[in-house]
């Protein structure tokens, strides 16, 4: 009983769209200010009793292996996952620290993010293709928070793709351009493309196409390139594919701005 005690409290601490007409989405956050608050007494009030229910589960799961029973460990602790993972999203609805910012080479940062798709793309024979800069603008920003952006716009893109049908050639390019003071990333796919009602409320909070989501995810991301004085630019065509523009303003390093 000690060393379950134990464990828990270890637990606890522990295509072709370029004629398209792209459309921009200034960003408002005023709607976001109560969502905050009660994503703090959520997350106070359920993260540490589901860490708790997580922590015995894990314990209990070698009784249930010996039963043949296991998987219902499994799928509990998959939706204890999906559960904190929901909360983990309300928490980000607050305004991203700005005092976290830093010098990011673009270049080197889509690289990174890249690389992390190259063995899901190859088993689910997508083509990801990626465009670096000549120029590797440099960026101040908070390299955690963009890596979120990044890898919630590249899991939309393949999840658009994989909706055309296995014989459907599967295409997303990842690219980076310079253009005067500002550094533009563009996540190009082929997929199912989204309709003009759903580009509408696209960054509104809780809406969603999807049967599972939770319709945070792109508000997060449109409260991260807020803080860093960016703008979303979105192009979609319903059954084509969808285009999304991130522009960023390129550091001065001589001004410091």
């Amino acid at each position: 009983m000690v060393s379950i005690q134990s464990n828990l409290i270890n637990l606890q601490e522990n295509s072709e769209l370029s004629n398209l007409e792209f459309q921009q989405f200034p960003i408002d956050t005023d709607n976001l200010s109560d969502v905050s608050k009660l994503a703090a007494v959520i997350a106070h009030e359920i993260r540490n009793p589901l860490t708790t229910v997580k922590g015995y589960i894990q314990l209990i799961k070698p009784y249930l292996v010996e039963m043949g029973k296991e998987h219902y460990a499994d799928i509990a602790l998959d939706e204890i996952n999906r559960a904190n993972e929901l909360i983990f999203d309300l928490l980000n609805f607050e305004k991203p620290q700005v005092s976290r910012k830093h010098e990011v080479s673009l270049n080197k940062f889509i690289g990174e993010i890249s690389s992390l798709y190259e063995c899901e793309g190859l088993i689910n024979n997508i083509n990801i293709d990626v465009q670096l800069s000549p120029e590797d603008p440099i960026i101040l920003g908070n390299n955690k928070q963009l890596k979120q952006v990044l890898i919630n716009l590249i899991r939309n893109a393949i999840e658009a793709v994989m909706m055309n049908g296995e014989e459907y050639r599967k295409q997303i390019t990842l690219s980076l351009k310079k253009e005067r003071s500002q550094a533009i990333i563009i996540i190009e796919d082929n997929g199912c493309g989204m309709t003009s009602e759903t580009i509408e409320h696209i960054f509104t909070p809780f809406y969603t196409t999807k049967e599972s989501g939770t319709g945070i995810g792109l508000s997060i991301c449109k409260n991260i390139i807020e803080a860093h004085n960016g703008n979303f630019h979105i192009s979609s065509i319903a059954g084509k594919g969808t285009i999304i523009q991130i522009k960023l303003p390129i550091y001065n390093q001589k001004s410091g701005a």
